[in-house]
């Protein structure tokens, strides 16, 4: 097993892309600590890395050897990533705590296809998500979970098979709820 994990633009394209928006994820502030890390665990689907800056989270399955823990960032170029594991014994938070419920109970279920979708249903709703973040493919389907209680207040949720993303908190306008039966109608 590998302490390090190496992308390259041109032989690992899929993944470098979901890597760098992962790694677009994980806090530069020097006050939080915990969280300056990529985080690897393994799981039933393989390696899936987690990064997140306490305002939003992404984590991505990866087909890949290494061991898990906190991985810091020594290269994120436009042609490389290389990431190393950590000394560092400082605890990752849990963070599937903040991902919201998919319940249909409790929240809107929008499906559709690639990275236009996602920008076109958030703004839709007043919602900003930055496009760094959505290394989706065209051809890609995603689901886009809003909750139905307190959305103003209540992160959204993008997941598919390989990705899953929240955005936290989003700010939508009061309306809100008329305008995604809206959409939801004309899809």
């Amino acid at each position: 097993m590998k302490n390090t994990i190496e992308l390259n633009s041109k032989a690992d394209k899929p993944e470098f892309r979901r890597m760098k928006a992962l790694l677009t994820c994980v806090s530069t502030d020097p006050t939080r600590e915990a969280i300056r890390y990529a985080r690897v665990e393994k799981d039933d689907d393989g390696i899936l890395v987690i990064g997140t800056d306490g305002r939003r989270l992404r984590s991505d399955h990866f087909d890949m050897e290494t061991i898990p823990g906190n991985y810091e960032i020594k290269a994120n170029t436009a042609k490389s990533i290389f990431l190393t594991k950590s000394k560092s014994r400082l605890k990752f938070p849990n963070w599937r705590q903040v991902i919201p419920s998919t319940n249909s109970k409790d929240a809107y279920a929008l499906k559709g296809m690639g990275k236009r979708f996602v920008l076109w249903v958030t703004a839709g709703l007043g919602c900003y998500i930055d496009p760094e973040l959505l290394a989706i493919r065209d051809d890609e389907g995603v689901t886009l979970y809003i909750q139905k209680d307190r959305p103003d207040l209540s992160p959204a949720l993008l997941k598919n098979d390989t990705t899953t993303m929240v955005v936290m908190p989003i700010r939508v306008t009061e309306d809100w709820g008329r305008q995604l039966d809206a959409i939801r109608q004309a899809a």
